[in-house]
This record gives C-alpha cells, sequence and structure tokens, in this order.
C-alpha cells in the first residue's frame, strides 16, 4: 500500500491533482498498474497517502487530502456514538415499539440499536467496536487525525434509542469511558504544545497500512485499547509500561501481555453479536427474550469492564483541561423520558443538547403509531429541558399514517411558530418502510402507502418558507441506505432534491445551516467579516422570553456565530434564581480551529464570541437580571472561566451587578 502511495504521491507533485476526481482518477490509473503484480482489493484511501508522505509533502497537500470538510466546517467535529442494543420503555410496558421503527433486540437485522438497521455508518462502527465507547471514540478520533483534521473540540453524540432509559450505572460509564478515551488520546499523542507527534500515532495504530490487511490492523490496536481502557494514564509506571509496550523496541503482540487476558480480545469482539443471537435463539426465538437478553448483556457488561476506580467526576473534570475536549454533549430520548428528573440526571452527565423524538403534533398519530407518548409530553419536555438550559433538537416525521399533506405542512408550521415548539434544531425524517416493523405489514397488505421521494421533497421545501432564523434545519432524511428499506424515499440524497424544489419555486430558507459562514465559504460566496453587526431577535417560546443574538454579515445574509439568551418560565434547580438568564448556547461557525490558535481561514478565535457574550450580558441587565447562568460543555468551561465566570453546581456562573 504504501508503494502505490508514494506513486500517487508523484503525481500529485506533477500538480496534474486540482479536485478529489482527478486524485480518484489517478489511483484508479495507478491501482491498475499493480494489479498484474497482486491482488488488490480496495482503493487507497487519503489517509494512507497521507500517511506514506513527507511531513512537507503532507502540508503541501493537506487540504486534497482532507475527507468530509463539512463535517468540522461548523466550527467542532462530531462524534457519534452508538449505545448497546437495548428495548424502549414502551416496549416493556407492551404499547411499543412505533409501528414505523426498525432495529432493536431480537430483530430483523438482528440485535442492533432501537431504531436501527446496523447499515448506518456510526452503527457499523459500533458493531466494529464492540459498542465500546473508548473503542468507539478512539476510532473516530484516529479518523480524524488521519484526515489532517485535529479534534481538540469534539461533540458527543449518543445515538441508539432512549438512553435515558439505560440504566443509571450504564449511563455514566459510557459517558465516563468516552471522555476517558479523549484524555488518553490527549496524553498519548500530543506534547505539551498540542502538537500531534505523528511518529507515535502511526507506531500505535501501524500506519500506513499493510495492503488489503486492514482488519488485521484494527484488531491489534483493539488489542492495545483494551489494555490502556483501565489504566490511570497519569500514573508514572502505567506511563513507563506504555512506552516499553507500544512505543519502544518491544513488540507488545510477542510478549507476555498478549500471550495473557489478550489472547482472545479480538476474537471475543467479532464474536460478540453472534453470541447474543446464538443465546436468544436457544432461549426463545421472541422479541421479549432478546430483550431480557439485552438488559442482562448490559449487567454483565457492568459487571465485568466498568473500572469503578474512576470516577465520572475526575474524568470530566480532566477533559476541561484535556488537549481533546468535549465541548458538547447530545442525548437522544422520548418526551416522557426527558422530564425534570431526566434533565437533572443528563445536567450530570454533562449533556448540552438533548434530541427529543416528537414525531408528530398529533396525539391521533402518535397513539395509531404506538409512540407510547403524547404530545402534551412533548411540550411540557420542550419547556422543562430549555428552563435547565439546554438546547433543544426535535426529530419530525412527515408521512405517518392519518396524515395528510396539509397536515404535515401545518405541523411543520407549528414547530416554527406555536410558542408550545420552537425548537433550536429540527431533523426532518419522512417516515420510510422497513422490514420488521408493524407498518411494514401494512404496507405489504395495501392499507398504507409512504411519501415518494418527490412528494417529501415538496412538503420540506413548502416548509422552509416558514422557517425561523433561529432554528437550524440539522438533517433531512435518515442516515440509512436505501437498499435496507422496502419502500418510501428512495434517494439518500433527499436534501438535494429539497434544494432543487426551493430553486425552482425561488424558495429562500432561512435556518442558521444555511447561511453559515463556514458552508458559504466554502461554497466561494462573498463574505466579508468587516460587515460584521451584532443583532437581537426577541421571541416567546415554552412560557419564557427567548434572544437570539447573532453575529452577521447582514449585506451578503452570512452568519458568523449566535448565543441563545432565555429568560426561564421556572426556576427548576437552586442555580437558576428568578432574576437568573441562562445562556442555552454560544456558537462561532467556520472551519474548527485549535484552541488557543488562529487561522486565516476561520472566523473562529476573533472575538466573535465575546462580542456576543457582552451583548447577552447587555441584554440581561437591560431586563433586570442580575445573574448569568450558562450550561457549558465540559470542555467549554475554562473559556467561561477567561470571561469572568465561576463554577457553581454543574453551570458557569457570573454576578451581573459587579
Amino acid at each position: 500500500m504504501k508503494e502505490i502511495s508514494i506513486e500517487i504521491l508523484k503525481e500529485l507533485e506533477k500538480g496534474n491533482i486540482k479536485t478529489k476526481c482527478d486524485l480518484n482518477k489517478v489511483k484508479l490509473r495507478v491501482l491498475n498498474k499493480y494489479k498484474p503484480q497482486a491482488e488488490i482489493k480496495h482503493i487507497p484511501k487519503n489517509a494512507d497517502i497521507y500517511f506514506a508522505a513527507s511531513e512537507e509533502e503532507r502540508k503541501k497537500f493537506k487540504e486534497i487530502l482532507s475527507l468530509k470538510p463539512v463535517r468540522t466546517i461548523s466550527g467542532v467535529a462530531p462524534i457519534a456514538m452508538m449505545s448497546e442494543p437495548y428495548p424502549c420503555p414502551h416496549t416493556m410496558k407492551g404499547i411499543g415499539p412505533c409501528s414505523y421503527c426498525p432495529g432493536g433486540p431480537g430483530s430483523a437485522f438482528g440485535n442492533v440499536p432501537q431504531s436501527y438497521t446496523g447499515k448506518e455508518p456510526s452503527t457499523r462502527r459500533a458493531i466494529r467496536n464492540n459498542y465500546d465507547p473508548y473503542f468507539i471514540v478512539f476510532n473516530r478520533l484516529e479518523h480524524y487525525v488521519a484526515m489532517g483534521r485535529i479534534p481538540d473540540k469534539a461533540e458527543i453524540i449518543i445515538q441508539g434509542g432512549t438512553f435515558t432509559f439505560f440504566p443509571r450505572e450504564y449511563q455514566e460509564y459510557f459517558v465516563k469511558y468516552a471522555l476517558k478515551a479523549m484524555n488518553d488520546f490527549s496524553k498519548l499523542f500530543f506534547n505539551g504544545n498540542g502538537n500531534l507527534d505523528l511518529f507515535r500515532f502511526k507506531k500505535f495504530f501501524e500506519l500506513p497500512r499493510e495492503l488489503d490487511e486492514d482488519d488485521k490492523r484494527i484488531k491489534k490496536v483493539q488489542q492495545k485499547l483494551v489494555y490502556i481502557k483501565n489504566l490511570d494514564l497519569n500514573d508514572d509506571e502505567n506511563r513507563k509500561k506504555i512506552e516499553s509496550l507500544f512505543f519502544e523496541d518491544n513488540d507488545f503482540f510477542n510478549g507476555s501481555v498478549s500471550n495473557g487476558r489478550l489472547s482472545n480480545v479480538s476474537g471475543d469482539i467479532e464474536n460478540n453479536n453472534a453470541k447474543i443471537t446464538v443465546s436468544a435463539q436457544i432461549i426463545s426465538p421472541g422479541k421479549i427474550d432478546s430483550n431480557i437478553l439485552a438488559i442482562k448483556n448490559i449487567q454483565s457488561k457492568m459487571q465485568n469492564e466498568n473500572n469503578k476506580s474512576f470516577a465520572l467526576k475526575q474524568i470530566q473534570k480532566e477533559n476541561e483541561t484535556s488537549f481533546i475536549r468535549c465541548v458538547g454533549l447530545t442525548i437522544e430520548t422520548k418526551s416522557d423520558f426527558g422530564k425534570l428528573y431526566h434533565g437533572n440526571l443528563m445536567l450530570e452527565l454533562g449533556c448540552t443538547r438533548v434530541e427529543i423524538g416528537v414525531q408528530s403534533i398529533y396525539d391521533e398519530v402518535l397513539e395509531a403509531t404506538s409512540r407510547g407518548n403524547s404530545a402534551a409530553d412533548n411540550i411540557e419536555s420542550i419547556r422543562v429541558l430549555k428552563d435547565l438550559g439546554f438546547k433543544i433538537n426535535c426529530h419530525y416525521m412527515p408521512g405517518l399514517p392519518l396524515t395528510t399533506k396539509e397536515m404535515d405542512m401545518h405541523g411543520l408550521r407549528q414547530l416554527f411558530e406555536n410558542q408550545d415548539y420552537m425548537p433550536d434544531m429540527l431533523k426532518i425524517y419522512p417516515c420510510m418502510i422497513m422490514e420488521g416493523t408493524r407498518l411494514y405489514d401494512d404496507w405489504k397488505a395495501g392499507k398504507f402507502n409512504p411519501l415518494t421521494t418527490k412528494e417529501a421533497a415538496e412538503i420540506i421545501a413548502e416548509a422552509k418558507r416558514f422557517v425561523p432564523e433561529f432554528l437550524r434545519i440539522v438533517r433531512i432524511q435518515r442516515d440509512i441506505p436505501t437498499y435496507v428499506t422496502s419502500s418510501g424515499v428512495d434517494r439518500t440524497n433527499l436534501r438535494q432534491y429539497v434544494e432543487r424544489v426551493c430553486k425552482e419555486k425561488r424558495i429562500k430558507c432561512r435556518c442558521t445551516r444555511c447561511r453559515e459562514a463556514g458552508l458559504n465559504s466554502i461554497q466561494n460566496k462573498n463574505i466579508n467579516l468587516e460587515n460584521l453587526k451584532i443583532k437581537v431577535m426577541e421571541y416567546e417560546a415554552s412560557k419564557g422570553k427567548e434572544f437570539f443574538i447573532s453575529a452577521e454579515d447582514i449585506e451578503n445574509d452570512v452568519i458568523f456565530g449566535y448565543c441563545r439568551l432565555r429568560f426561564p418560565s421556572q426556576s427548576l434547580r437552586q442555580e437558576i434564581t428568578k432574576d437568573s438568564a441562562l445562556i442555552r448556547e454560544i456558537h462561532v461557525y467556520s472551519a474548527a480551529v485549535q484552541i488557543g490558535k488562529k487561522s486565516d481561514d476561520s472566523f473562529q478565535h476573533r472575538g466573535i464570541g465575546k462580542k456576543l457574550m457582552t451583548k447577552a450580558e447587555e441584554t440581561a441587565k437591560q431586563h433586570g437580571k442580575n445573574k448569568m447562568v450558562v450550561l457549558a460543555g465540559i470542555g467549554a468551561k475554562e473559556y467561561f472561566k477567561k470571561l469572568d465566570y465561576e463554577l457553581e453546581g454543574v453551570y458557569v456562573v457570573k454576578d451581573l451587578r459587579i
């Protein structure tokens, strides 16, 4: 693989490769040259070329070899994580699962997380890593570095069903080891100045890859991770062991360590899901027994893998100043498991954003699809979580049973304009037909027809007329390959179809995603930081008062960043007094820049955040508020300390009277 990569680098040096398309053509041409000599099954990844390059070549060709720039162009590096297969709460009550929901223990797709098929990128990554949070984060950070990105501002997104229904111990375990992975990755591969030690990184992850032997490489890396997962890397003796085993001349895989408890690790990881499936078949093929087995699997994992000598609070505290920091943590839940009790528990985990599966504003639709909660539950959950300081991302499903196009248009408009909803973000997931669901049976019987690609695009495009400036449409369509769906939207690029309809009808979307500086800059649109103006939009929502404070180039309709300021409708915690104002989010767009550094290609670290904070504090004082309460991400707390905020409970606060 290295020889092939070097050949491709020679073509890059000639200056013949200007685009990703050019690069792919050269890859194929070089591969065809080598095929007579070796049976090559895989095309070299950009990461293979990157690690075969010299330091000078890496700097020179960094942009052309980087993948998925949109991932970090919004200012953070997202890490989507999948929890273990586990039943939904209303399934255990005998109500669910939802009639449209695939996956779950013992599903038609095997033992996969609820509402997933096992074919999504994040699910495949979780399965490959045995649903281990430590492995998953290490794997994702490895990918970012391999793409030439430094993911020092990371955002954890926990997917896989109703996370707040999992046992409390598992929730803490999952977050704890995700954060420990960030802390350990920082210690292993970055020096005191925040610079990547590429030699250590390549040696640990065995890069560049050998030709068509990536599976072996992955298993060897996982063996190393099993060894260090429960080691305290602050301990001098442990650090010496790791240096000796992984970075000096000693061969970890020929030594006594690998011959002991690690000798079968890769086999256990590979066969975990198969064992669960076999056990379920021995007990009974029924869904209930699969759910019980999934619960027992979690209990077993807590007994065998959760090192209680590492406390969550201790790991969180360390991450506040770690090189790679968790600046945001997102949890998915249902509204009946997103009330005050659950909100307080999520705060303790370090959660900053909650994704709520609203799905419909109509009670008759929620009941017909066995959702297990009401529209009133959705409204209450949104209000409570906003009053605790969370950002709210709602999911909505056009095309559900009993709905019409007009009902869906009305439903989406209600989300945008009805004060009971008005979330900060929205994911729009047209209803799809998947095997193993009750809706699949109805479709087969001719009782239900889902929306087509054209119908879904029309509804969403029309809804974009009414999108408020404070809202971000995060995603349009589930990240599920269409080959596993039986009917419904049959294109994975639904957003492009929506954009085409918008263009034809001259519909201009005003959501923050469509206007953000990062995306507009990579689309070569006119942006002028000198035109920056601070703008305040005031509105009522969830019985409280909201201020969307944005930094914009108004002339070019571009947003550089924003702050979400709320006067809560109720004081739900002692940190939040009746005279408190809440900052639920502050965000500056553009390519993520390392903490403490600047870049000519980014709008981060240019004082925009401070301007937004100053305006938020001024606004709060003008309305008689004397205390600012900020729900900051674990790794963002140091930023607020520099602005004279101090820790109080799970928040950072400032006395506005001083």
